[in-house]
């Protein structure tokens, strides 16, 4: 079970913590599938978080994606460039509204910073993954650059995230060729690269490695997948056919299947890469236009959220609706 603080305002720590100590205590019955675990990640490209609760929003988990490493050209920063892998050494927590806080096993020191509104920031125009126009984000100053400088040697680079009016929306991606399921094709999103939440099944995971064994090569763990929420009780691959899940209330439509990059070849620990697990999805799991699948997008039903809204470690996931044309494909080649 995860430590972590949930990272969500005082006030709201409290009401999560209880909430979360009900859901341990009581015994669950009903649907078998059910979170096993999850993580929202508030720098993007860093490490992830694990949490036992998350607050659902319509643009993804509170404090998820919030942030990103910016460099000197005012481009986002990725592990998938060699030189910047060492963002998945960078932890960040937020504590509040407002306290971003950064630590690395490669710099001694521990940073925290003020994001408060109150605070004056520069707005700069930049590269956002997946956005397909610059935005305006806040440039949080230059004792934060200068930290996120020495802890993954990215010269000039800057800390920069969403503000108070921050405005951006899911687009289709063209690869995968699924329509955006709200009512006027758009869906608010953080700085994530397509959607405001991932699932991924720990079935697939499981069948996965049973692949790479029969392959002689190395097992990899979930968080190559870089998962918002992780569920068991699905069979290999079925989550594919799923088309509306509930979670403690919050209705999710699933979107798109996620279409994977080299970021899940990197060895989170060692920074080792290497050409799995690609290779491997690349037998079984890939589609039109070279998109090789794991986990799948998730858009929420805004209305469905409301003051206090939380998921939980050990929450049930209700299925709603499949899928029919996905269910069909799912069965032919896993069922």
């Amino acid at each position: 079970s995860a430590t972590s603080l949930p990272i969500i305002a005082s006030a709201v720590v409290i009401a999560a913590s209880s909430y979360y100590l009900w859901k341990r205590i009581i015994k669950r019955s009903g649907s078998s599938i059910t979170v096993t675990a999850l993580n929202i990640f508030p720098v993007k490209s860093c490490r992830e978080l694990p949490v036992d609760v998350g607050v659902p929003t319509p643009r993804g988990f509170a404090g998820d994606r919030i942030a990103q490493v910016t460099d000197a050209n005012g481009k986002y920063c990725t592990p998938r460039e060699k030189d910047k892998d060492k963002l998945f050494h960078v932890q960040a927590e937020v504590w509040g509204d407002d306290r971003l806080i950064l630590r690395s096993p490669d710099v001694e020191e521990t940073i925290e910073i003020d994001t408060s509104t109150e605070k004056t920031f520069t707005s700069k125009s930049v590269e956002v993954s997946g956005a397909p126009a610059k935005l305006e984000l806040l440039d949080y100053g230059d004792d934060a650059a200068q930290w996120l400088e020495k802890a993954t040697g990215i010269p000039g680079c800057r800390l920069t995230g969403m503000g108070p009016t921050f405005n951006r929306s899911s687009v289709i991606n063209p690869d995968q060729g699924e329509e955006i399921p709200t009512s006027d094709g758009k869906a608010p999103v953080s700085l994530a690269d397509e959607a405001s939440y991932l699932l991924v099944n720990l079935a697939s995971l499981k069948d996965l490695n049973k692949r790479l064994k029969a392959r002689g090569k190395k097992p990899v763990d979930v968080r190559r997948f870089r998962p918002n929420i992780v569920i068991t009780g699905l069979k290999p691959w079925e989550e594919d056919s799923l088309k509306r899940i509930r979670i403690n209330g919050v209705e999710y439509m699933v979107w798109q299947r996620c279409g994977r990059c080299i970021m899940t070849t990197i060895d989170r620990d060692t920074l080792e890469r290497g050409p799995e697990p690609l290779a491997t999805l690349s037998t079984f799991r890939e589609r039109a236009n070279g998109q090789r699948n794991f986990g799948v997008h998730l858009i929420p039903v805004a209305s469905t959220i409301v003051d206090g809204s939380l998921v939980a470690v050990n929450d049930e996931v209700e299925v709603l609706e499949y899928d029919e044309d996905r269910r069909k494909e799912w069965l032919e080649l896993f069922g």
